[in-house]
């Protein structure tokens, strides 16, 4: 099994294009998770799956990807558990710990200071550096055990947490 992370995918967020993600952002993202998940892998999201469209956006993940998905709700993901969990994902929090390759390891979908707990907290939320620089919890993510996860950075790619 191999831990796939996506985040942030803001499906029908067509207002992100003017902060920089280019025209076709939803069809990378959703190329770039069907190209590289495989049946046998678990696929954590780290948040904010769409804005608008809720059923057809949560669902797409289930209809096009094999694996298991665990969502981790963003500050766009107000809908209720029920909701999420009959709408295409299997497992739905606001944090999860996972023991795997010898980490401890943190999925949220805002940067979280150091409780002790886990070795690296991975994240979403901040996009790329500058969008929200100056918003509560940024420095957050320079610290040592946070891990920004960006689609931003990954030419709007999953990452393979190896």
């Amino acid at each position: 099994m191999r831990l796939i992370l996506t985040t942030d995918t803001h499906f029908n967020h067509k207002q992100l294009i003017q902060y920089g993600r280019p025209q076709n952002f939803e069809e990378k993202i959703k190329k770039g998770l069907i190209s590289i998940v495989k049946e046998d892998d678990l696929l954590i999201h780290l948040g904010d799956v769409c804005i608008g469209n809720d059923i057809e956006s949560n669902n797409w993940f289930k209809e096009n990807l094999k694996c298991k998905t665990y969502l981790i709700r963003g500050n766009h993901d107000k809908k209720s558990t029920k909701f999420y969990l009959e709408n295409g994902w299997d497992v739905v929090a606001d944090r999860i710990d996972i023991n795997m390759f010898g980490k401890k390891m943190c999925f949220t979908h805002f940067p979280i200071a150091w409780d002790g707990y886990f070795d690296i907290n991975y994240h979403g939320h901040f996009h790329d550096t500058d969008h929200r620089r100056n918003e509560p919890g940024f420095n957050k993510i320079l610290s040592g055990y946070n891990k920004l996860i960006s689609l931003e950075y990954t030419n709007y790619q999953p990452i393979i947490i190896k």
